[in-house]
């Protein structure tokens, strides 16, 4: 099976014919671990290394995610957030004055769980991880 797109053509693995690559052949198992991970998960899109890609979200994932909004929402769960945080995420020791700044950083990260934004958490990360680098001289401003 084909898609016609254009002068090249497409396979039904993706890979279009004109790359000079073959077709690769896939054993029947793996192929059904895949129809029956599609089947208990969720096919979202994420971004890698600037790349927007298909992905299959285990309803495991989902449920941890779940099951992390709900925490967030409750006060007192929510309070906990800034002494674990440089266990999940280690570069965060490295902010300055730790105790102020670790609680603005959950702060944050708890509004754009809540919200429940993807985009706005990865944000959130990626903000604060450049602070905590620029303080620990691993990046530049």
């Amino acid at each position: 099976m084909t898609a016609d797109l254009g002068p090249a053509r497409l396979t039904s693995c993706g890979y279009p014919d004109s790359m000079g690559q073959s077709t690769p052949e896939l054993p029947a198992e793996t192929l059904i671990g895949a129809i029956d991970n599609a089947r208990r998960g969720v096919v979202t899109h994420i971004t890698i290394k600037g790349e927007r890609v298909a992905a299959i979200v285990s309803e495991s994932t989902l449920a941890m995610s779940q099951l992390l909004t709900a925490l967030l929402t409750s006060e007192m769960a929510a309070s906990a957030l800034p002494a674990v945080l440089p266990a999940a995420f280690p570069w965060a020791s490295s902010l300055p004055d730790t105790d102020t700044h670790l609680k603005a950083f959950a702060g944050e990260l708890r509004e754009a769980v809540v919200a429940e934004s993807p985009e706005r958490v990865r944000r959130v990360l990626d903000d604060w991880q450049a602070v905590a680098e620029v303080r620990a001289g691993t990046r530049s401003t």
